[in-house]
């Protein structure tokens, strides 16, 4: 008898490396699966190609950065308990289209998706119960608290997570409204990118 202990679902995931589409039914079901099962197939359509990276994460490079991870889950940090996938958008040139997204009305989109350090004031807007947190209560293991301001569309977001590895926009439990303005974030994130990548050669 093998007093092997039973491979944990990483090390089971890290073997295989499942393609996302693969894993989408065992946490999703009805319309949300089929969105996310869309998305996927947008995304792949478009060549942004999902590659597991972690336990159930999938992230999705474009020049070489990250562009957007998703995450499946059936467990988040309280109070966000009913959270069963994250689209986290990596808008790292997010300055050179504002105007188009406020053109196009998207700018709620990120202003309702930022990523909250646990230690932002009670007091302060938004109202906790719209707030999504980082790790488990109370984080700050970066020495972090309590995050940092930044302005978004012109519009100031206060004690956003300031934590190196991870961006401030993450879409949870996201509706088909939310994907197709997602699907447009990165669409001008990536023209971004590329018009970067165009001015240094």
């Amino acid at each position: 008898m093998s007093d092997q202990k039973p491979a944990s679902l990483y090390q089971q995931q890290k073997a295989t490396k499942p393609l996302i589409e693969s894993v989408i039914p065992e946490y999703l079901d009805g319309d949300t699966r089929e969105l996310a099962l869309d998305f996927v197939a947008h995304m792949r359509a478009n060549k942004m190609k999902p590659t597991w990276t972690l336990t159930n994460q999938w992230k999705i490079t474009y020049k070489t950065k990250n562009l957007c991870r998703i995450t499946l889950t059936n467990w988040w940090n309280p109070p966000k308990a009913d959270t069963r996938w994250v689209v986290t958008a990596y808008l790292m040139h997010l300055k050179e289209y504002e105007e188009t997204v406020v053109n196009e009305n998207l700018q709620r989109f990120l202003w309702d998706n930022v990523f909250y350090c646990v230690h932002k004031p009670a007091d302060s807007l938004p109202p906790a119960e719209l707030r999504n947190y980082a790790l488990t209560l109370p984080c700050n293991i970066w020495n972090c608290a309590p995050g940092k301001d930044i302005t978004v569309c012109g519009k100031e977001l206060t004690n956003i997570c300031r934590n190196g590895n991870r961006q401030y926009f993450w879409f949870r439990n996201p509706d088909k409204e939310s994907i197709d303005a997602i699907k447009r974030l990165l669409d001008l994130e990536k023209t971004a990118r590329d018009a970067e990548a165009k001015n240094k050669k």
